[in-house]
This record gives structure tokens, sequence and C-alpha cells, in this order.
């Protein structure tokens, strides 16, 4: 199997051969007809702009291919082409695809003026990606719906809190053609950076390692019969075995540490396919302060050390790019219960539950406020499920 190994630069991968034309601010840019939503991700990456659109409202639609030298707005209009969508510049520098409102009768005949995109918007600093969100329920419906997803998509954590990232991330995706694999890389690190999850810098030791074969159970069994201890951490020989047989498209599997709030554990990360020999150990025990403990607060927290995710690249027919790339970043940062009910849950989540074709082209505000309340909570507090819904709830109905 061939290894990427693809470096994050300041968090962002360049992607589709990005080469920086003569002109300033123009871009060589080479997107081939595919899911608009797909289009507009891969032109955000290229050229590293800011573009919010509401993944409802472009699904279904197909891009213009794209091949040759343009700037932002060149790109972005051609793109486009026919498709009924409105591109407004915000004053940060964002640009915005929105649907265009139907005329009415007192339109008829009049001609509206629409603050035009300027031939060279001005340069946004690199953020993560944000979906416009369209609130349809009302708080008292909402509010157990998102309680109902937190409890479902959310590990049992045995009274240890729940894990996340505290470490810089690194990722690295291994089995796919470099752009893709690039592509993956940039949706990452914008999902991360949107959420507020500390990302590694250029050159960083990989401890989020995404794997596409034809062979996963062949893979996997490779890896515990070389480096059992590495790969698989404490777990045992049953837990082991199962997650090896579980046949899902995408198995995940997270290896993680007790920390006290003002130490760390020693840090390491899963080791690529072929260095799996003489990989180091695991990291020490971590020694608490039992005296701070108390009903309402956990006096240590549950840290990733590394997450692998190994994907059956024979089950991939008919998912984009941008759905696989939105998945991994949802079970990569965030630990998911496999095998959740998600039946009329707007989530990207159930990516797999059926045909690709009829789940959600990327990932739906739920999931991205999912991903941020995560981060946002405090992990120490024995509420944290609960802080996590509310968190939810003030982000889609902002």
């Amino acid at each position: 199997m061939r290894v990427i190994r693809a470096l994050l630069m300041l968090g962002i991968a360049t992607l589709a051969r990005l080469v920086l034309a003569a002109s300033p601010g123009a871009y060589v840019v080479d997107i081939p007809v595919e899911d608009l939503g797909t289009a507009l991700l891969r032109l955000a990456a290229v050229t590293h702009q800011q573009i919010a659109f509401d993944y409802k409202s472009v699904e279904g639609y197909k891009n213009v291919a794209l091949s040759g030298t343009y700037t932002v707005a060149e790109g972005l209009r051609i793109l486009i082409g026919t498709a009924p969508f409105l591109i407004r510049a915000t004053p940060s520098g964002v640009l915005a695809v929105a649907t265009k409102p139907a005329p009415s009768a007192a339109d008829a005949g009049t001609v509206t003026a629409q603050r035009s995109l300027p031939a060279e918007p001005p340069a946004a600093a690199s953020r993560a990606f944000q979906d416009e969100v369209i609130v349809h329920a009302g708080r008292e419906e909402l509010a157990p719906r998102l309680r109902a997803f937190v409890n479902e998509i959310l590990v049992l954590d045995h009274g240890e809190g729940l894990a996340r990232w505290h470490v810089p991330v690194c990722p690295q995706v291994s089995g796919m053609p470099r752009e893709n694999g690039e592509f993956i890389l940039w949706r990452i690190s914008e999902v991360a950076r949107g959420a507020g999850v500390p990302l590694a810098g250029e050159r960083c030791h990989p401890n989020l390692f995404v794997f596409v074969t034809l062979d996963p159970q062949q893979l996997l069994t490779d890896m515990q019969q070389r480096q059992r201890a590495v790969t698989f951490g404490h777990a045992s020989p049953v837990e082991i075995d199962e997650f090896i047989a579980t046949p899902r498209v995408a198995r995940v599997w997270y290896d993680s540490a007790m920390e006290a709030p003002d130490s760390s554990s020693a840090a390491h990360g899963f080791p690529p396919f072929g260095q799996l020999i003489g990989a180091p150990g695991l990291p020490g025990s971590v020694t608490s302060d039992w005296e701070r403990a108390s009903r309402v607060t956990r006096t240590e927290e549950r840290a990733f050390t590394y997450v692998c995710i190994v994907v059956d690249k024979g089950r991939l027919q008919g998912v984009t790019l941008g759905q696989l790339a939105d998945y991994i970043a949802m079970v990569g940062l965030t630990q998911i219960k496999p095998g959740a009910q998600l039946s009329n849950v707007p989530t990207i989540l159930r990516l797999f539950d059926g045909a690709p074709q009829a789940a959600l082209p990327g990932m739906s505000d739920w999931d991205q406020a999912f991903v941020k309340a995560v981060y946002a909570t405090e992990q120490s507090v024995m509420v944290q499920r609960s802080e996590i819904a509310q968190g939810m709830l003030r982000e889609i109905l902002h």
C-alpha cells in the first residue's frame, strides 16, 4: 500500500496541485463536474477563501467544470453557472452563495439592484467553513431531539467523562490518490478550526490515521500481529477480535488516557503501517489530586492519544469525496458510538446506513454544532452530555 504522507501547512493542505499564477490573486484550478457542494469546498481549499453556503440548498445541483487560471470571483461565477444562486461578499470578506429569491407579483417588470461581487474580494484568513443555519423548529421542539441525539451517538463514559483531543491533531491519510488525501486533510482542518480543536503545525507526528484499503480486515489483522500493544492499547483480546471482525464501511479505533487537568500523559501516536515494529511504548500512568473530587466535577479528564479510521474502499460506491471527508472529520475529532440508531436525524453519520445518494452531502448544522459543543464544554463536569446538548441548541438557534 502506498502511504500518503501529506503535511498540513497551517492546517490547510494544497489542493488540486495549486500553483499561484503570475497575476496577483489568480489561481490555477482544475475542478471536474461533480456535486456543487463538493466543488465549492474544492474552490475554497484551492484559493484559501471562505465560501459560505447551505448544503441543503445546493443539493442536487452539479457545477460547471473549471480548468485554468482564475481569480476567486471569476472561478466562483463559472462554477455555479446557470444554477439559481446569488453570490454576495460580506464586509468580513466571506463569499456567500445563496438561493435566488422567487420574484413576487409586485416585482414583475422591475429590476432590483444587488450588491455586485468585487472583481477581487478581500483576502480572508483561513477560518472554518460554516453552513448557513436554517432553523425550522422552535426551542421546545428542538431541545429534546438534541438531547436524544447526543445520548445516542456518544459512547458510555462510565463516569470517566468524554474523550477529546488535548494535544494538537496531526492527520495522515493512506491509500488514496494524493489530491483526494489532501482534500480530506484540508476538510479535517477546517472542521477542527471551526470547533476549537487544537491543530498541529507543518511538521508533526501523526496521531489521527485514515487508512483506505480494499482489505480492511487483513490490514487490521497485520497490525494486531505485529504490535498488538501499540495498535490496540490495553484492550482485551475479545474487544480487538470483535473490532476486526465487524464488517463496517468505516471502523474507528479510539485510544485515550486519563489526564489530570494540570498534567498530561506522554504523547504518542498510532504508527503508520509498515512502521509498527519497534514503535514506542504506551504512555505512563497519571496521578490525580483526589482531594478536589466532588459529586459535580471530575479530577481527571480523558484525552485521545491517537485515533485510527479504517475505511473499506470496496464499499464506497456512490460516496462523494465531500461526504467521506466530512464523515471522517466527524468521527475523527469526537468519539462516536458505532452502530448508533439515527433515523430521521440530520447527520452525516447516516452516510453508510443506506444509499449514499440519500444521505446528506456533508456535515449538517447539527453535526457542526455538536463538534463545537464537545470542545466548548468543561470536561470536568458530571453533566457534560447535558451541557453539550445545550451548547448545540444555542449554536443552532443563534
